[in-house]
């Protein structure tokens, strides 16, 4: 679907289908039915008082000031622009799901079998995705993406104009998220999409960079009570999410790779986090979760509580994998090797000189061998640090000094100890 001329109507598909979504859960709402059409058995979070129908918006920050400054060369741009959005959204949608634009900025998408906070999720994770896309098309640099989510009554949608009760719902989320006076909107946006990215990890035994370690953008260090125990599990369950629809995405043009997630231990503490952890992870597809690894931060008071032996048991029967992260500097609470794929320690924001975390290194890695344990190095920033860890018999490893972090998947590539002095070579290169 290209630019459109139309200003704020919208077409009988996405009406019809909002309507028809709304009626379907009003006569589902008695047989066990959640809000989006999933059933109860799958839904994460406490069902509303009533039937909801969720629908995203996508408003393209900053078009308008983009297409006066062009002038004559705006209408070639402006196919690119909506090429490039209608591609991104169709990738993510799935049988049922429909979308259609909105005005000459945007687009609005009905998930028709997602759950409200899924649909808003899914929102923010395509929104990211267009202004990557977008940032490659030079004066679409200017641009960002808002993108806001509305719970829409069913009943409502069933008992009046479709449009307007719509229109209304989406005016009502668009005013209550307007940023405050003074910040941009386009700010906003960035906040709300830069949710996580992947440390490419250098696979040393088979000199590649096929494995993605994912992450939150800003993981949890400390916890003094619950309340932030609390956020930090909100954090590890929406990485977990973004990881899922980044592996469905590989999955749907025949790909896959493995992937290693960093979630702490307290998200495994109660019951309900488990499940709706267990919950996401089954709607990886199959093949790509026999190559998933959950790596979970060792606590101070050991690693095996109850919560990680009922996370595992959950997890054999999905093919999912776990692993251990310890401090560099507490090998001693190292687990024992029985059900874990590897064991890692994070160097990432570590003040300790060099010197030191190479000594670590070297310790942590005789322990890990003496237990039978793969390990794994992260967070290296240096060529000494990575050869030391080399060294000290880690598999696995990564940081700046390996590759950047990047914000998706990407194909693997050959990766030798030659590489870690690519700058190196390319400033030789340049003095000749």
């Amino acid at each position: 679907m290209g630019p459109s001329d139309r200003k704020g109507r919208l077409g009988a598909g996405l009406l019809n289908s909002l309507a028809e979504v709304a009626k379907r859960l009003l006569q589902d709402r008695d047989e066990d039915r959640a809000p989006g059409g999933v059933s109860r058995r799958r839904a994460s979070s406490e069902l509303p008082a009533e039937a909801v129908v969720p629908v995203c918006s996508f408003r393209m920050v900053g078009l308008a000031e983009v297409e006066a400054r062009l002038a004559d060369r705006w209408p070639a741009l402006a196919e690119k622009v909506h090429a490039t959005a209608c591609s991104v959204i169709q990738r993510h949608l799935v049988r049922g799901d429909v979308f259609d634009q909105h005005g000459d900025d945007g687009y609005l998408v009905l998930f028709a079998t997602l759950g409200p906070d899924e649909a808003e999720f899914k929102s923010r994770i395509i929104a990211r995705e267009i202004v990557e896309r977008l940032l490659g098309e030079g004066e679409t640099a200017s641009l960002n993406i808002a993108t806001h989510c509305a719970a829409i009554p069913a009943q409502a949608l069933a008992d009046g104009d479709v449009e307007f009760v719509l229109g209304r719902a989406l005016q009502a989320v668009e005013t209550t998220a307007a940023p405050a006076p003074g910040v941009a909107a386009a700010h906003v946006a960035d906040a709300e999409v830069a949710l996580h990215g992947y440390s490419p990890v250098w696979d040393t035994r088979q000199m590649t960079l096929l494995h993605f370690r994912a992450h939150a953008a800003q993981p949890w260090a400390e916890f003094d009570d619950r309340m932030r125990e609390v956020e930090a599990y909100k954090t590890d369950i929406a990485l977990v999410r973004a990881v899922v629809i980044d592996l469905q995405g590989l999955a749907a043009e025949g790909r896959r790779l493995p992937v290693t997630v960093a979630i702490e231990h307290s998200s495994l503490a109660v019951n309900s986090q488990r499940a709706s952890l267990i919950q996401a992870l089954a709607a990886i597809p199959g093949a790509a979760r026999k190559i998933l690894t959950l790596e979970i931060g060792v606590p101070t008071d050991g690693f095996w509580t109850y919560g990680c032996k009922s996370l595992l048991e959950m997890c054999r029967p999905l093919g999912v994998g776990l692993a251990a992260r310890v401090r560099l500097d507490e090998p001693q609470a190292m687990p024992q090797a029985s059900g874990l794929k590897s064991v890692a320690t994070d160097l990432d924001g570590s003040p300790r000189r060099e010197a030191a975390s190479l000594r670590l290194l070297t310790g942590f890695g005789g322990l890990a061998r003496a237990q039978g344990h793969e390990c794994a190095a992260y967070g290296l920033k240096s060529r000494a640090l990575v050869l030391g860890a080399i060294g000290a018999g880690f598999r696995y490893v990564s940081g700046p000094a390996v590759h950047p972090d990047v914000s998706g998947l990407a194909t693997a590539l050959r990766f030798e100890p030659i590489d870690l002095y690519a700058d190196v070579q390319r400033a030789a290169a340049r003095a000749s």
